[in-house]
């Protein structure tokens, strides 16, 4: 009888399943690295690095929609200047 081995996707590591009782037979943790405190001050200055292009996403968000409301703007009083002079839309599906 031949045993499954399956990575665990929660601690990483190997396990090993009896097929016929479907219990764990084995399991086998993976090797967990050390926290170096040099990489983790490294992490945190690229996330300043992240704060600026948050910062710039937000400034373009906010242009975006100020050049969005604008053209709005202009279109709600170019369709109120000229729906005077114009015929009303009919739809095709109207038989009369």
């Amino acid at each position: 009888m031949s045993l499954f081995e399956i990575k665990c996707p929660l601690c990483k590591g190997t396990l090993w399943i009896d097929p016929a009782s479907g219990k764990v037979v084995d399991h086998k943790s993976a090797d967990q690295q050390k926290a170096n405190f040099d990489d983790f001050l490294k992490s945190r200055q690229k996330g300043t690095a992240w704060d600026d292009k948050m910062k710039k996403a937000k400034e373009d968000e906010a242009k975006r929609k100020a050049e969005i409301e604008m053209k709005f703007k202009v279109a709600r009083e170019s369709t109120e200047t000229a729906g005077d002079d114009e015929q009303p839309f009919h739809s095709p599906l109207d038989w009369d």
